[in-house]
């Protein structure tokens, strides 16, 4: 399928794994050159790197200054076109709800929420100024079907769905 991507750039958070790999993967089979943001480097995105169509941009996006580094890094290339919200975590606490601290839920709601705001408010601009774009953000069932042993996940996806 052309997707007709070729000569376009895209930003994708959580790009090291999971959903945000298999994103990268497609999106540089496409033809779209990726700009990958994640913590850590994986041998995966080593893979993609060296093939050309990938540039890994190591970011915290859980930290205020996380997301606009990123964005930057993929203006600095070539401007952006796409954005994919993917950065997101989530960690089983089988306590249920009265277990989940202050922490916990500043914790979640901040890189599974709040680094979507980020990026898409550092983004928007740079899309605008280029004629348009896409934004993606990636959700989940537990948006709406919430699971009480990660509630807080639940309530940061369902603040991206809404």
């Amino acid at each position: 399928m052309d997707l007709q991507l070729d000569g376009t750039t895209a930003v994708v958070t959580g790009a090291s794994k999971g959903i945000g790999l298999a994103i990268t993967e497609a999106l540089a089979a496409e033809g779209a050159h990726v700009i990958a943001g994640a913590r850590s480097r994986t041998d995966e995105i080593s893979t993609l790197e060296s093939a050309g169509n990938v540039t890994f941009v190591p970011v915290d996006l859980s930290t205020p200054d996380g997301p606009p580094a990123l964005v930057d890094a993929a203006d600095n290339r070539d401007g952006i076109d796409i954005l994919i919200n993917n950065a997101g975590a989530v960690t089983p606490r089988p306590g249920g709800f009265t277990s989940v601290t202050d922490d916990d839920w500043t914790a979640t709601l901040t890189l599974t929420f709040l680094s979507a705001v980020r990026t898409t408010r550092a983004a928007l601009p740079r899309i605008t100024r280029r004629g348009g774009g896409a934004v993606v953000t990636v959700s989940s069932v537990n948006a709406f079907l919430p699971d009480p042993t990660i509630i807080d996940y639940c309530a940061a996806k369902a603040a991206l769905t809404n």
